[in-house]
């Protein structure tokens, strides 16, 4: 995976903007892991992503308002990783050239 460039922070810290302008500058492919997450919640299975299937099971009341900030957090499942090992598995289906920056 050396190949793969990551750009990580906060919601709203400009990881898009930077990872397409790197794109366009070195001529890497772009990953969003925003545009990734409707497929990787469908390849997901239970077993492997709890959190994310409690979460969708939930209405918009119980996800929003019912929870306090605090619960949210903790139970938010792309905050807690469940989505990484499929990030990993599409990144390791790429081909290594040109490399790729993931955000």
């Amino acid at each position: 995976m050396r190949h793969v460039y990551w750009i990580g922070g906060g919601s709203g810290a400009g990881k898009s903007t930077v990872a397409r302008r790197l794109a366009g500058r070195y001529g890497w492919r772009l990953y969003s892991t925003d545009d990734a997450m409707a497929d990787h919640a469908r390849r997901a299975g239970a077993a492997e992503a709890p959190l994310l299937h409690a979460f969708l099971a939930m209405d918009m009341d119980e996800r929003w308002v019912r929870r306090s900030p605090e619960e949210m957090l903790e139970t938010f499942h792309w905050f807690r990783g469940e989505g990484f090992g499929l990030i990993v598995e599409d990144l390791l289906r790429m081909p290594r050239e040109p490399g790729v920056v993931v955000e």
